[in-house]
């Protein structure tokens, strides 16, 4: 597995989620308004252990002594319920006082943004789990490398929501914004999309088969090996020059061509179709690097 592509333009808005406006939250709740509301759900749903179990049975999770490194654990009620049902819990938040209170409270705790999470861990990692950390998957060049990064686990990605949040959503007019979000994976991937609903919560389940991991896996290495060895930011990826790539970093220059085609479809699709004007067809992004595919 590949270590995470870091940069200073990763920008995480942790304002709403500190501790403080958390606290103002739970004592003002009925006229609470300097953030949307749904940034509070997690502090609202019954997290039902047994309501759980019925789903992920339902989806065929495996959680039982399995890896879980939850991202965006935020206040922890979700991690405490996976551990809860067995599962081995990693917890990770960028925010310093939820990893305190997350090793107060027994865990193996990283403050760690999503894109940051370190090697070494998504090699231990077997199931990705959040709730509602939207903000890893929503399409910019970052997201894809770290939502192909999570797709390389055993179990691939569990993502839990509220309908609360779903309501809110839709009311802001960002509706199906998961679905949306991961539509490119399952043109590319054959990645499969499917979620069950107890009341108030619903949880999603992203995964793919075997051959497509391998991919993935794949696509992760060529894409760290692109950004760590073209120093600039725009990069022509030529015939010659794909040729002494391939020699340099020991991987077939047929396997980094499929891969180059995927990854270029896979940045492609995120585009909107208002936006496409403005990036042409031949090119992709990782993170701030960009590259044209000249053959």
């Amino acid at each position: 597995m590949c270590d995470p592509i870091i940069e200073n333009s990763i920008l995480i808005k942790k304002e709403p989620f500190r501790k403080e406006i958390v606290e103002e939250y739970m004592k003002k709740k009925d006229n609470f308004n300097k953030y949307p509301l749904r940034h509070y759900s997690q502090l609202e749903i019954d997290f039902d252990p047994n309501v759980i179990k019925i789903l992920l049975q339902k989806l065929q999770v495996p959680i039982v002594d399995t890896v879980v490194t939850v991202f965006a654990g935020y206040t922890g009620e979700f991690a405490c319920c996976l551990r809860k049902l067995g599962a081995k819990v990693i917890f990770t938040d960028p925010l310093e006082e939820w990893v305190r209170k997350a090793i107060s409270l027994g865990f193996e705790a990283y403050k760690y943004a999503a894109e940051e999470i370190p090697k070494d861990i998504v090699k231990r990692t077997e199931l990705f789990a959040t709730f509602e950390g939207y903000i890893p998957f929503m399409g910019s060049s970052g997201s894809i490398y770290t939502t192909l990064r999570f797709l390389t686990a055993k179990y691939r990605i569990l993502f839990a929501e509220s309908k609360r949040t779903r309501e809110e959503l839709k009311a802001e007019g960002a509706t199906a914004q998961l679905k949306y979000s991961f539509l490119p994976y399952s043109k590319v991937y054959s990645v499969k999309r499917m979620f069950r609903q107890r009341g108030e919560l619903r949880i999603y389940h992203f995964c793919a088969d075997e051959l497509n991991k391998r991919k993935i896996s794949l696509d992760c290495k060529v894409m760290k090996l692109l950004y760590d060895n073209f120093p600039n930011r725009k990069n022509s990826l030529s015939k010659g020059t794909l040729a002494s790539f391939a020699k340099k970093v020991g991987i077939q220059k047929a396997q980094i061509l499929a891969s180059l085609k995927r990854i270029l479809d896979l940045y492609q699709l995120h585009i909107p179709g208002s936006l496409k004007f403005a990036f042409p067809e031949n090119s992709f992004a990782i993170f701030s690097k960009r590259f044209y595919l000249e053959l």
